[in-house]
């Protein structure tokens, strides 16, 4: 074999520049991706859950009303087994009470859900409120 033959065949040994840009884009997704974590881990605090409950939307249904609430968590941290009681009440005298359960409200999240009253909610006055709470 010549040597012109040898050096067509061989790889280069300076890497193309092609390469360079893959790597250097490669190196910074890495630091801006533990960069982000280690934010994102500095500046969580650990308050439990902040909850609250908003009614959405009241409508009749085949066997009484059906009332949508939404389920907010303004924390950082999850709620399990979050319990959301409505009561219907005249004056201070409850009426109806239900609740319903959410399995889960993830930190900075809403979850949707519904209560099912037998009596018309607009007839009488509408409490909507977080009863309790787990820590995943």
């Amino acid at each position: 074999m010549t040597r012109s033959s040898l050096s067509k065949n061989a790889e280069q040994i300076s890497p193309h520049w092609v390469e360079w840009l893959t790597g250097l884009f490669a190196t910074l997704i890495v630091l801006a991706m533990t960069g982000w974590i280690l934010w994102e881990a500095m500046k969580t605090d650990d308050r439990p859950p902040e909850l609250s409950a908003q009614v959405l939307d009241v409508e009749p249904v085949a066997k009484g009303w059906r009332v949508m609430v939404e389920v907010r968590n303004a924390s950082d941290a999850t709620a399990a087994a979050v319990e959301v009681k409505g009561a219907l009440l005249d004056g201070t005298t409850p009426i109806e009470e239900v609740q319903v359960t959410f399995d889960y409200v993830a930190a900075g999240s809403t979850s949707k859900g519904g209560l099912l009253f037998v009596n018309d909610p607009s007839r009488y006055r509408l409490s909507v409120l977080p009863g309790s709470f787990t820590e995943p």
